[in-house]
Formats: structure tokens, sequence, C-alpha cells
């Protein structure tokens, strides 16, 4: 500042220092911050959010309401019966009304986190055959047993897995596969299981047998068939064949747990393709796998028996 008041008079130079101190104004620059005061104020300020997975926002078939399906007969241990069964009930073994079985009390704990009462609960018979076909459902999400597979996703909608699983075998004890102990030990027997399961795709791609493995509409058709000597053995998933075994069969065993492969397979809520409920389920049960919810419906429904593995 002294080199640019050099050769100026006095005069001069007192009166632009009397100028640049009276009340002359500069226009403000436009990236001023903003005062501490105004930072403070804002920070305060809570920002208004809408939570798009909260019941009132969600897109149900019926306002207010979750609408689940199930295929009947609903089966235990994922649906279990009442001690008494309700006058008129469209359910035959399990009801899943009740809340009670893997399934059931898997529903009800999603429709919990997305803020939906057990009141707001209703449940429609729906055959697994239908549910897995494209097109429009009478349901918001389906739970029976659906299975995760990349061609299923393709025309509907697969949820994160709510509980893993691998296959087993079960068999009469007087067949002589009760006796096998190997993967390779069971491709000389004739197998079943429902169509359109990974069960019946794990038959013809993992054992590989050289009979023609059958399929049935459901698992309770493939029972009949195992019981009628039909055919040597069925597979399905790890607690259906304890139920089969305990509860459907008369002399019957689990001749062996199957290996994994790939991934682990797991069950996923089924709903429709593209719809508007599926990242909120799914946030629903990362929710549940959080806090132990999942893990204590497995401890509760599923019974902790164990099965020898075939190599």
């Amino acid at each position: 500042m002294v080199r640019r008041f050099r050769g100026l008079s006095a005069l001069s130079v007192i009166l632009i220092l009397a100028a640049c101190g009276s009340g002359a104004t500069t226009a403000p620059s436009p990236t001023t911050a903003p005062s501490a005061v105004a930072q403070a104020s804002e920070a305060a300020t809570p920002q208004v959010t809408e939570n798009p997975c909260a019941a009132a926002n969600l897109k149900t078939m019926t306002a207010g309401t979750l609408t689940v399906g199930a295929d009947n007969p609903a089966y235990p241990p994922y649906y279990e019966p009442d001690s008494a069964a309700a006058s008129g009930s469209p359910w035959e073994l399990g009801d899943p009304v009740n809340g009670n079985g893997l399934e059931a009390a898997t529903a009800y704990a999603i429709a919990t986190k997305l803020g939906f009462g057990s009141g707001a609960v209703t449940w429609v018979v729906e055959p697994f055959n239908n549910a897995i076909e494209p097109g429009a459902k009478p349901f918001d999400m389906y739970l029976t047993q659906v299975s995760y597979s990349a061609e299923r996703a393709q025309v509907v909608d697969l949820s994160d897995g709510y509980f893993d699983l691998n296959q087993a075998v079960v068999a009469l004890k007087s067949n002589p596969i009760a006796q096998v102990t190997t993967v390779a030990g069971l491709k000389d027997f004739t197998f079943g299981t429902q169509a359109g399961t990974t069960s019946y795709q794990y038959i013809t791609d993992q054992i590989q047998p050289t009979k023609q493995p059958r399929s049935y509409d459901s698992m309770d058709t493939a029972v009949k068939a195992l019981q009628a000597k039909q055919i040597d053995a069925i597979v399905a998933d790890l607690p259906t064949a304890f139920y089969m075994r305990d509860a459907q069969l008369t002399g019957g065993t689990i001749v062996g747990s199957l290996p994994s492969v790939g991934q682990v397979e797991h069950f996923s809520v089924l709903l429709a393709k593209g719809s508007p409920l599926t990242a909120c389920v799914n946030q629903a049960i990362a929710a549940l796998k959080q806090d132990g919810t999942l893990q204590s419906i497995t401890d509760q429904w599923i019974a902790s028996q164990g099965a020898p593995a075939l190599k």
C-alpha cells in the first residue's frame, strides 16, 4: 500500500483513506459463507423424509390390508394345525391364520415390520404351480417353500432368503435304497417329487438316475406313490423330509441329506413380477435377520434333528 500511494500529496492520501473508511459499500460476494448462526439453525431443523415402506405408503391389493397366499394343504412344520379346526376353514392340515409354523410365523413377522398388525393380514389359497407362473396374482406375497432359482425369478419376484435348506432322500425302511450311503449309490433307483420344484431339478442334475424320475402335482401325491411302492424314494427339502418320515409315512426313513451344490438353497417370498412391495419385503427380512427373529422362528418350528450326510 505504501508503494501505491507514493507520489501522491498528503491531502490526496488523507482523502483516499477517508473514503475507504466511510460508509461506502461494495457488492457482496456470491460465495459468501453463511453465518455460524444460520448454519446452526439449518442443522437444527429436521429433514422431513417419507418412509416408502410404511404400511400407509404401500400399494397392496386392498388398502390397509396385506394379503398372503399359501398352498393347500398347508403342510407342517411350515403351517401348523389348530387344536380344533375352525368351522368352515378352507385350510387342510395346517392353518396359516394361527401364525404357527415356520412360514406362518415368518409371514406375520414380515407383516409386522411393514406396519401391518395381525388383524390386517388376510390369507388366500393359491396352488403352488399357479403361484410360480407369470401373470397377475391374487395375493401381495406368497410363502409355500418357494426355492429360489434364476429361471423362476424371470417371471416372478423372489425375495432374499428367509430360510436356508438342503435336499434329502426319504424312503421306506424296507426298500434297499435305505441302505445307500453315497450319492453314486442312488443312481439305480426310481425317484419322485413335486413337479416344478428344485427337488426335481436336483434329481435330474445331480443324482442323474438311470430311470426317469416321476413328477407329481403335490408332495402329498408323491408320498402316496411311495407308500404304494411305485417309486423307491422322494427327494424333498430336509424339513419336509422330517415331516414325511414322522407324520406321513409308516416305516419311513431319511436315507440321508444331499450335498449342497453352488449357493446354499433358500426359500424366498414370492411376489408378482415388478411388485412395488419387493424392496420393502427384502428390507423387512434383513431387519428380522439382524434382530434374531428369523433365527428364533427357525429354532422353534424346525426340529434340530440330524440326518446322515450322503457323500
